[in-house]
C-alpha cells in the first residue's frame, strides 16, 4: 500500500526577537565599521597627501608625485634651503625616548613589585600618586617642572627634558607590570624559596621571567610616549638638539608643507617596522598578553 509523503519541509519562521538581533547585529557592525573609518581616516588622508604634487598640504591632493619624499630625504641630509636638524632631532628623541623608557622601566618594576608585596600604611595613595601623570594636563606638568627647575636652579637643560619624560612614561610601566603581577603564579616563587632560594634570587630567576610580558609592554609604551610627547618637550626642550615634535612645530609655524606628510608617513612605517621586528624576535601576543594566560 502506497503512503503519500510529502517531501516538502516547513518553512523555518523568524520570530520577531531573532529579527531584531540580526537588526541589532547589523547595527553593531556598522557602528564598529564607522568608528574604525573615522580612526583610520586621518592615516589614509596622511598618506594621500604625502603624494601631492602641490607645494601646499591639500586633500584631496593635486597630481600625484614622490617630490616630497625627496625633499624629506634632503631634510635628513640637512641640505641647504629646508629647515636644518631633522636627522639630529630623530637621533635625539631616539637617545632620550631609550633612556627615560629604561629609567621608567626599572622605576616601575621596583614600585610595582612593593605596592603587590607589601602592605603599608598611605600605600593607596602613593598609588594614586604614581598616576597622577595620567590624571593632569601634560601643559600643567611642563609649566610645573619648568617652574620647578628654574626657582631652583636645578639640574642643566638635558636632564630637565629626561625627568619630565620619565615622570610621563613613569605610570604606563606601573600599570603594565601590575597587571602582570596580579595574574602571575605565586606558588612558583614559594617553591623557589623552599628549595633555598633567597629573595633577590626568586625575584631575578623567577619573578622577572614570569612578568616579562607585561614589563616589555610597559617599555614600549614609555619608548613611544617619550617619542612623541609634544607638550613637556616644548617646556623643556634642549636649544642645541629638539625633539622630532619639537621640529615638526617649527616647520608648521614656518609653513604648511607637504613635507610634514611624508614625514609622518615615514615615522608610521617606523612604528610599524619596530612592531614587525618585535614579532618577530618575542612575539606580540606574549607582550601585549599576561604572564598568567
Amino acid at each position: 500500500m502506497a503512503v503519500a509523503t510529502d517531501l516538502s519541509l516547513p518553512r523555518a519562521r523568524v520570530g520577531p526577537r531573532r529579527r531584531r538581533l540580526d537588526v541589532a547585529g547589523v547595527g553593531l557592525w556598522s557602528f564598529a565599521g564607522l568608528v574604525f573609518a573615522f580612526l583610520f581616516a586621518p592615516i589614509l588622508i596622511i598618506f594621500l597627501t604625502s603624494f601631492t604634487a602641490s607645494r601646499t598640504v591639500e586633500f584631496p591632493p593635486h597630481g600625484f608625485s614622490l617630490i616630497w619624499y625627496g625633499r624629506l630625504v634632503d631634510a635628513l641630509r640637512n641640505a641647504p634651503g629646508l629647515h636644518p636638524g631633522l636627522a639630529r632631532s630623530i637621533w635625539f628623541s631616539t637617545n632620550l625616548g631609550v633612556m627615560a623608557s629604561v629609567i621608567s622601566t626599572i622605576s616601575g618594576v621596583l614600585a610595582a613589585y612593593a605596592f603587590h608585596k607589601f602592605v603599608f600604611r598611605g600605600k593607596e595613595v602613593f598609588q594614586n600618586l604614581f598616576m597622577l601623570p595620567l590624571i593632569f594636563p601634560s601643559l600643567v606638568i611642563g609649566v610645573g617642572l619648568l617652574l620647578t627647575f628654574s626657582e631652583y636652579r636645578l639640574f642643566d637643560r638635558f636632564t630637565r627634558l629626561l625627568i619630565g619624560h620619565v615622570v610621563v612614561t613613569l605610570p604606563f610601566v606601573i600599570l603594565s607590570v601590575g597587571a602582570s603581577l596580579r595574574v602571575y603564579e605565586e606558588d612558583i616563587e614559594e617553591a623557589a624559596q623552599t628549595l633555598g632560594a633567597n629573595a633577590l634570587q626568586t625575584f631575578w630567576h623567577i619573578t622577572l621571567p614570569l612578568i616579562r610580558p607585561g614589563i616589555l609592554a610597559g617599555a614600549i609604551f614609555a619608548l613611544l610616549t617619550s617619542f612623541t610627547n609634544f607638550t613637556v618637550s616644548f617646556f623643556l626642550s634642549v636649544n642645541a638638539a629638539k625633539p622630532v615634535p619639537i621640529w615638526i612645530y617649527e616647520l608648521i609655524l614656518n609653513g604648511n608643507d607637504p613635507i610634514l606628510a611624508a614625514l609622518s608617513v615615514f615615522l608610521i612605517a617606523m612604528a610599524i617596522g619596530v612592531l614587525v621586528i618585535l614579532e618577530r624576535l618575542i612575539g606580540i601576543r606574549r607582550i601585549v598578553g599576561t604572564s598568567g594566560s
